[in-house]
């Protein structure tokens, strides 16, 4: 079973994993830089291989939920981690 993770905005309607592009443009327009963010803070390398890899970015996102920093930007919004099972 696959599992994925990614990191929202508590505010954005649209589902990170299954409607990308629609997430992807609310998240920018609404100026959180979500992916942004992420890139800045995940120190992880592919090269480390794809269970490492995953690994280390949820790492990531559960910190950016626990600290929720996105919250100095916009009130009563906050990251939130979603998952799918497939």
């Amino acid at each position: 079973m696959a599992r994925s993770v990614a990191l929202s905005t508590s505010d954005n309607p649209f589902n990170p994993i299954t409607q990308y592009d629609d997430w992807e443009r609310y998240d920018s327009l609404k100026r959180y830089y979500t992916n942004d963010y992420l890139d800045r803070v995940c120190h992880t390398t592919r090269e480390l291989g794809d269970q490492v890899y995953l690994q280390d970015i949820e790492a990531t996102i559960d910190e950016a939920v626990k600290l929720d920093l996105i919250s100095w930007q916009a009130e009563d919004v906050h990251y939130v981690k979603v998952v799918q099972e497939d």
